[in-house]
């Protein structure tokens, strides 16, 4: 199975960018998957304005999965219960409505 993509769309270094990318990495061990399973990209809107554009991007902390079968879900907004975003990601991966 090929990896899901994740792209974490930040502001800079802000604080809520560095802890949204701290919750990620939690998430993602929470969900229990073998390693492989996410391949995470952040992208930082402040150097790579067109690449926030051409997704659609409202805000920041924004978080793009896009799961191996093609789904694509965003998940945005303050990252601090990974627990819940583990979730979230094991919900996507799954074919789950989130």
């Amino acid at each position: 199975m090929s990896a899901a993509a994740v792209a974490l769309f930040v502001a800079g270094g802000a604080p809520r960018s560095a802890a949204a990318l701290r919750n990620l990495t939690a998430a993602i061990a929470a969900t229990g998957r073998p390693e492989g399973t996410f391949r995470v990209e952040v992208i930082d809107v402040l150097r790579e304005p067109g690449r926030a554009l051409e997704a659609g991007l409202l805000a920041t902390p924004s978080l793009a999965l896009t799961a191996p079968h093609g789904r694509r879900r965003w998940f945005v907004g303050e990252f601090d219960q990974p627990e819940l975003l583990a979730g979230w990601l094991g919900d996507v991966l799954d074919g789950e409505p989130p």
